[in-house]
C-alpha cells in the first residue's frame, strides 16, 4: 500500500479545492433530514410517522432531481444548471416551517428537488482531473470526507433543532445551500476535460496517465481479481454506451415511392437517452442501491437493537465506530492503488453485517461493526471510479445523478423495510434483511450484466 499517494494528491491544488468545496457544500444536505423530522415530530407534535413521511417527500424529490440537475449540468455547465437551486432553496426552506403539514410535504419534495448536485459534480470534476491510481485515491477520500460530514452534519442539526428552534434549523439549511451554491457557481469546477484549461495551476510535476493509458489500466485493474461476471470491456469503457444498431443507408433518405423517413419511434429516443447505460453501469446502479439499502436497514436495527435493550441512548457509540471503520476502510481502500470489483466489494460489505445479528450489547455491537464498516467507503469509492471510466464525459453528470438517486431510493426503502423486518421477528433480523437485500442487488448485477453482454453479441452476429 501507497499511504504517500494521499500526499501526492493533496499536493496538487485543484484536487484540494473540489475536495473542499465538496466538503462545504454537502453539510445542508447532510443536516437536513433531522431537523425536518424534529420539526414534524417535535415541534408540530405530528409523530414520527409524519416525519417520515416528510423525510421520504423530500427523498423522492432528491431521487426525481438528481439525475435532472446533473443531465442540466451535461448540458449547460455548471454555473447555468445552479441557478434553480440558488434561486430556490432558500425560500423553500425558509417558508416550510409555517406551512401545514399537506403544503409542508411539497415543499419537502421541492426542497428536495432542487437540492444542489454535489455529489455528482464533485465526483466529475474527480473523475476529469485524475487518471490511474490517482483517481481511486482521489475517490477513496471523497468518500471519507463524505462518511465525516454525515457523522458530524446530523449531530449539528439535532444541536440547533432541539437546543434553538428547527423552524430557524430549516432556515439556515436553505441558507447555507444558497451560499454554497453561489459559491460553486464562482468556483465552478471542471466536469469537462476541456473546461480544465488554466482551472489553477498545478505546481507538482508527477507525470499523470495518458487517457489511453488510463483505460488499459482501468481495464487490467477491473478484471485483476475480479469476479468472472464482471467482463469489462474496452469497447464498452471507451463510450459507456450500449450498442444502438446504426440505420442503413437508404433509411434515411427520400425516395420516389416512400415519401419522408420516418421520425424515430418513443423506444429508439429512450435508447437514445440511456444511451450510456452499458450492463457495467447498470451493474454500478445495483451497488448503488443495494448500498443504500444495506447502510440504512443497518442503522435502524442498530437503533432498535440498543433500544430494546434500554441503551438506545448509546446508538451513537455503535454507529462511531461504524463510521470510523468505514474511514479506515477507505483510507486503505485508496492507499491500495488498484481497482477492486465494487460487485466484491458490496458481497463483503453484506457479509460483514451478518455478525451484528449474532452479538448483543452496546461495545460487543461496536466491535463487531468494524468488520461491516472497513468495506463501506471501499464499496462506494470503487462504484464511483467505475461510473466515471464506463461513463462518457458528455453523459457523465446525468450518471453520476442517477448513481445518487439509487442510493437515496436505496437508503428511503430501506429504513421502513428493514423496519418492518424488526417489528415483525426481531431487531436481528433488520441485520440479515439488509445483508440479504445486498447480496440480491449483487445477482442483479450479475444478471443484467450478462443479459446486456449476451444482446451486444447477437447484435454484432446480426451485423
Amino acid at each position: 500500500m501507497d499511504f504517500a499517494a494521499y500526499g501526492h494528491l493533496l499536493r496538487d491544488q485543484r484536487i484540494r479545492r473540489v475536495l473542499g468545496v465538496g466538503f462545504i457544500a454537502r453539510f445542508p444536505n447532510a443536516a437536513t433530514g433531522i431537523i425536518l423530522t424534529l420539526h414534524v415530530a417535535v415541534t408540530l407534535g405530528q409523530g414520527y410517522g409524519a416525519a417520515g413521511l416528510a423525510v421520504a417527500a423530500m427523498t423522492l424529490g432528491m431521487a426525481v432531481g438528481s439525475p435532472w440537475r446533473g443531465r442540466l449540468v451535461d448540458r449547460l455547465g455548471l454555473r447555468r444548471a445552479l441557478i434553480p437551486s440558488v434561486v430556490s432553496l432558500g425560500i423553500v426552506w425558509t417558508a416550510v416551517p409555517f406551512l401545514d403539514f399537506p403544503w409542508l410535504l411539497i415543499g419537502a419534495f421541492l426542497g428536495g428537488l432542487f437540492s444542489l448536485p454535489v455529489f455528482s459534480v464533485v465526483r466529475q470534476s474527480i473523475g476529469v482531473l485524475t487518471h490511474g491510481a490517482r483517481r481511486e485515491t482521489a475517490f477513496a477520500l471523497d468518500s471519507i470526507i463524505t462518511e465525516t460530514i454525515f457523522m458530524v452534519g446530523p449531530a449539528l442539526g439535532a444541536v440547533v433543532a432541539t437546543g434553538w428552534s428547527s423552524a430557524w434549523g430549516l432556515a439556515i439549511v436553505g441558507w447555507s445551500a444558497v451560499a454554497a451554491g453561489l459559491y460553486l457557481m464562482w468556483f465552478n469546477p471542471p466536469t469537462r476535460t476541456s473546461q480544465i484549461g488554466n482551472f489553477l495551476a498545478r505546481p507538482g510535476t508527477e507525470r499523470e496517465y495518458s487517457a489511453e493509458e488510463d483505460l488499459r489500466r482501468a481495464v487490467d485493474g477491473a478484471l485483476h481479481g475480479a469476479p468472472a461476471h464482471l467482463d469489462l470491456t474496452a469497447s464498452e469503457l471507451h463510450t459507456g454506451a450500449l450498442p444502438v444498431a446504426q440505420p442503413e443507408a437508404n433509411t434515411t433518405t427520400t425516395t420516389g415511392d416512400a415519401g419522408p423517413a420516418k421520425s424515430p419511434g418513443p423506444l429508439a429516443r429512450v435508447r437514445a437517452n440511456f444511451g450510456w447505460l452499458s450492463g457495467t453501469a447498470l451493474a454500478v446502479l445495483a451497488v448503488s442501491l443495494g448500498s443504500g439499502m444495506l447502510m440504512s436497514g443497518t442503522e435502524v436495527a442498530i437503533v432498535a437493537e440498543l433500544e430494546q435493550s434500554g441503551a438506545a441512548a448509546q446508538a451513537g457509540v455503535v454507529i462511531a465506530f461504524w463510521c470510523g471503520a468505514s474511514a479506515v476502510g477507505g483510507i486503505l481502500y485508496g492507499a491500495l492503488g488498484r481497482r477492486v470489483s465494487p460487485l466484491l466489494l458490496l458481497s463483503l460489505f453484506a457479509l460483514g453485517t451478518l455478525p451484528m445479528a449474532l452479538v448483543d450489547g452496546v461495545w460487543a455491537l461496536a466491535v463487531v461493526s468494524i468488520i461491516s464498516g472497513l468495506f463501506t467507503a471501499p464499496t462506494l469509492a470503487a462504484a464511483s471510479a467505475m461510473m466515471s471510466h464506463v461513463v462518457a464525459e458528455d453523459r457523465r453528470g446525468e450518471a453520476m445523478g442517477y448513481y445518487g438517486s439509487a442510493m437515496t431510493a436505496g437508503a428511503a426503502m430501506g429504513a421502513p423495510v428493514a423496519g418492518a423486518f424488526i417489528d415483525g421477528i426481531s431487531p436481528e433480523a433488520g441485520y440479515v434483511f439488509a445483508a440479504l437485500v445486498a447480496l440480491a442487488m449483487v445477482g442483479l448485477a450479475v444478471l443484467a450484466r450478462t443479459i446486456v453482454r449476451r444482446r451486444r453479441t447477437r447484435g454484432e452476429r446480426a451485423g
